[in-house]
């Protein structure tokens, strides 16, 4: 299974004979437009730009399966809500190659249980953790990554010095002085079963064209 990073907090999944889209960024972003052909494709918020070809939409909690990849969506609060709101987002778990990704958009940094057991072990986990109000701040990633215990994590949606956001957001440094990690950026992510590390390492992607 393959890791590539797009920008903003779009990532796509690949394998042999499945390419899973998630959360394609908007034209405001800057970036170009993603033209790439997929299977599926995920939103952490229905109602985003989907690009010209989708595939399969999944906006919503649910259980779906796509080219054998099984893929959760399990309700997940905005993190700009207050407790008492209803879910209005997914964090999605997708398990292709025998390798569980978690897949979260902006959602409140505090997992219940109930949503910790639905996803299941995540191995991979990718989150976004620019902060400002816009995202997660770098410490409420932090928090996720504690209840989650993933095997791997890739940080997206922060300053890249290209990307224009809503609202600025913090330099992928401040997240990395957070988790006390220094990685060095590598082009993709491939990732096997026998890959996973023991403890739980940062994985930093640099942006490639879409």
């Amino acid at each position: 299974m393959e890791i590539t990073f797009l920008g903003m907090n779009c990532v796509r999944l690949t394998s042999k004979d499945l390419a899973v889209l998630c959360d394609p960024y908007p034209k405001s972003s800057g970036l170009p437009e993603i033209k790439l052909t997929n299977d599926a494709t995920l939103l952490s918020v229905p109602g985003s730009d989907v690009p010209t070809k989708p595939g399969m939409v999944i906006d919503s909690p649910g259980e779906y399966e796509v080219k054998g990849a099984t893929i959760t969506g399990v309700p997940a609060r905005l993190h700009i809500d207050a407790p008492e709101d209803p879910p209005k987002a997914a964090a999605y778990s997708v398990v292709i190659d025998g390798i569980r990704v978690g897949y979260f958009g902006n959602i409140a940094a505090e997992l219940s249980g109930e949503q910790i057991e639905a996803l299941g072990q995540i191995d991979v986990l990718v989150l976004p953790v620019g902060g400002h109000g816009l995202t997660l701040e770098p410490s409420e990633a932090a928090s996720i990554i504690s209840q989650l215990e993933p095997k791997l994590v890739v940080p997206t949606h922060y300053d890249d010095g290209t990307t224009k956001y809503e609202m600025p957001q913090d330099k992928l440094d401040v997240f990395l002085k957070e988790v006390g990690a220094s990685p060095e950026p590598q082009p993709k992510l491939r990732v096997t079963t026998k890959d996973l590390p023991l403890e739980t390492t940062i994985t930093v992607l640099q942006r490639q064209g879409s």
